[in-house]
């Protein structure tokens, strides 16, 4: 048998650990006399979700079909946003790997696996690839989503949701992308360039507006933390800024997400340890978010007003860099004494949000690999939350649940920003030590936003990158997370 004879064809059926089949699949089995369940019996799959089973030549017309896992029935029934939603997407992208795997790139989803929205982000989600190995053309073979298509059996009236879906996982793959590039291909000029590239369409028609900033801008607005840390690198940083007008021209009322953007981190002169320092990479994740929020808010047309603000360097060794017990003064008018260059984070992020309330938005969100400690404290499933009101914790939580990019909140009181205050010479000192370490940056950030300013900070240290192969999300740098803030800014569209 040549290969032009075998078709690329696959179908994604469920069942649940009843046995009972979604239609496409009670079909299809009904039409091979029970040949479906008999497979699942004799193959021991107990229909859990995230099991999968590849069956081939079932009929003439179906050459491969993935029956995949749903759950007990009555669970997914009555269970919550969260679960309902993640075992859609977790059953999807089990059917989609393990297709994919036997080079089947025309997919029929049986659409009653799940709502279309996490059928579609179940799809995309999982259908991404990103390195640098060559093929047997000896080029470059960093595809970011493989060539797929995709229909929903039986047919959806309403292909908006999907689309949607579809948009939420493209935007969180565009950050993954910014996420897993190597520093040496992703300075803070790349990553300008490449957030260029990604909406040009967006910048072209108008919908979103970019502003580059440089060196003698930050020099000018008195960011003398941020500064401070870039000056350590020979690539200059950019300070980049995108606008999103979808409520009104005026761009009043803004959301402003605000994201870290180290493109690497060393560590600076207070230099990490080599194992695992090629992970670094990904410490612009906040950075990389934001703006792919950015994108899909865009793209979605969204009735909201939107600014992301991202300052982007790397965090260096050198003679020029800022040393241990430097003093730093911020565009705040604030000092702060260096006490730990790689606590740099906070540094960069704080001269950004001063920066950032200066537009006086309904809400500023910023979001950060900024400390190991959160990773201690929440490992790789939940970031760490912290809020100044309860509402927009509320508000954060139930987006969370629904993307799936589950969130912890963490306490923001007094008695920890009081640790940030112990140094001799200076307002605040920029590292306290081991304890409570995550709840003390945040404490530090706090300290550049104005009262009674609705904010909330985001320490995604522990969920930047993922250890093990899910079924939707493939080890590596997650893209976490894009969607939560896409669903922050879909809730809070102006009427």
């Amino acid at each position: 048998m040549t290969d032009s004879t075998v078709d690329n064809k696959g179908f994604i059926v469920g069942i649940y650990e009843n046995e009972e089949f979604t239609p496409l699949g009670q079909q299809l089995n009904e039409k091979t006399n029970g040949h479906l369940l008999k497979s699942i019996k004799l193959s021991d799959t107990k229909g859990k979700v995230g099991e999968n089973l590849v069956l081939y030549d079932v009929t003439p017309e179906v050459s491969r079909v993935a029956i995949v896992g749903l759950g007990k029935k009555e669970t997914n029934n009555n269970s919550s946003t969260y679960e309902k939603n993640e075992n859609t997407r977790k059953a999807i992208g089990s059917g989609v790997k393990a297709l994919k795997s036997k080079n089947a790139t025309h997919l029929t989803i049986d659409s009653s696996i799940g709502d279309a929205k996490q059928t579609a982000e179940g799809v995309f989600l999982s259908n991404f690839k990103f390195d640098f190995k060559t093929g047997t053309s000896g080029k470059n073979a960093n595809s970011t989503n493989e060539s797929i298509q995709v229909q929903l059996s039986p047919s959806i009236n309403d292909e908006t949701c999907f689309k949607e879906g579809k948009v939420l996982a493209e935007s969180q793959n565009f950050a993954r992308i910014l996420m897993e590039t190597p520093a040496n291909l992703l300075t803070p000029t790349n990553f300008v360039d490449h957030v260029k590239i990604q909406m040009k369409e967006l910048i072209d028609s108008g919908k979103v507006e970019m502003i580059v900033r440089e060196e003698q801008w930050v020099k000018d607005q008195k960011m003398g933390m941020f500064w401070g840390v870039a000056k350590g690198s020979d690539e200059p940083l950019k300070f980049l800024e995108l606008h999103y007008r979808g409520a009104s021209a005026d761009g009043k009322d803004s959301i402003v997400y605000v994201g870290k953007g180290i493109t690497f981190d060393s560590g600076g002169i207070s230099i990490k340890p080599s194992a695992n320092m090629g992970l670094m990479k990904g410490d612009m994740g906040g950075a990389a978010t934001a703006v792919s929020a950015m994108f899909g808010v865009a793209s979605l047309g969204l009735k909201v007003n939107l600014i992301t603000i991202t300052p982007l360097c790397e965090n260096m060794p050198s003679g020029k860099a800022t040393k241990p017990g430097d003093i730093l003064t911020a565009a705040n008018g604030k000092t702060v004494e260096v006490d730990n260059t790689d606590a740099e984070g906070r540094l960069i992020l704080g001269d950004a949000l001063h920066y950032a309330c200066s537009f006086k938005p309904t809400h500023i969100i910023d979001i950060a690999t900024l400390t190991g400690a959160i990773d201690v404290a929440l490992g790789q499933h939940y970031a760490g939350c912290f809020t100044t009101t309860d509402s927009l914790w509320d508000q954060l939580n139930e987006c969370g649940n629904i993307s799936g990019e589950r969130l912890w909140r963490m306490p923001l009181i007094p008695e920890y920003r009081k640790q940030m205050e112990t140094s001799k010479v200076a307002d605040l000192i920029n590292s306290a030590g081991r304890s409570g370490g995550a709840c003390c940056a945040a404490g530090f950030l706090k300290e550049f936003i104005t009262a009674d300013q609705s904010w909330s900070h985001l320490d995604i240290a522990g969920v930047m990158s993922s250890s093990e192969d899910g079924p939707y999300i493939r080890k590596g740098m997650t893209g976490k997370p894009t969607r939560t803030l896409i669903e922050f800014a879909k809730k809070n569209q102006q009427q």
